[in-house]
């Protein structure tokens, strides 16, 4: 069976259909224990920050790097962090896990494009200033949708823990 639902299986009877959910031990853990790409989005900040004075070089490495990090995250994370489950229990948190999953993909391939673009600015294969500042808007773009996704990620599993474990009052 198919973890995407339809529109009607949403709606209408869904006892039986398999699920996509997190499994919050595992994501948690990833979360916590992978602080490697946050480092490294935090130095291609800092170079950036100062155009004038970027090394393409180093940028494109540092760039290659969290490329690198992140396809290892993601990984991680799909492989071990999102299952699919016999039974749907949470139509809601099954759709919206599978849109995060393919989030993955958009941030990846968005994050290839900015290693291209710092190739092109280090074999000078466009103007220099020009090439640096679509880099930088890129960038900051790039890091305020993985943000946002991470948060949406540990938003899903704090409502999967207060559903499964409910809340005190």
């Amino acid at each position: 069976m198919s973890s995407w639902l339809t529109e009607r299986q949403l709606r209408g009877d869904v006892k039986g259909l398999q699920s996509l959910t997190l499994n919050v031990a595992f994501l948690n853990e990833i979360k916590q224990e992978n602080e490697k790409p946050l480092e490294i989005i935090n130095d291609i900040k800092l170079q950036l920050a100062t155009p004038q004075s970027v090394d393409t070089s180093e940028l494109t490495s540092e760039l290659n790097h969290l490329r690198d990090e992140l396809e290892t995250h993601f990984a991680l994370e799909e492989f071990y962090g999102y299952f699919k489950s016999a039974e749907l229990t949470h139509p809601q948190i099954s759709v919206r896990a599978g849109d995060l999953q393919s989030q993955h993909e958009e941030l990846f391939l968005s994050l290839c494009d900015l290693v291209e673009l710092a190739e092109s600015a280090h074999y000078r294969e466009a103007p220099l200033e020009k090439t640096l500042l679509a880099l930088s808007v890129g960038f900051h773009s790039f890091v305020q949708k993985f943000n946002r996704h991470e948060q949406e990620e540990t938003d899903l599993m704090m409502r999967l823990c207060n559903d499964d474990i409910g809340v005190g009052d």
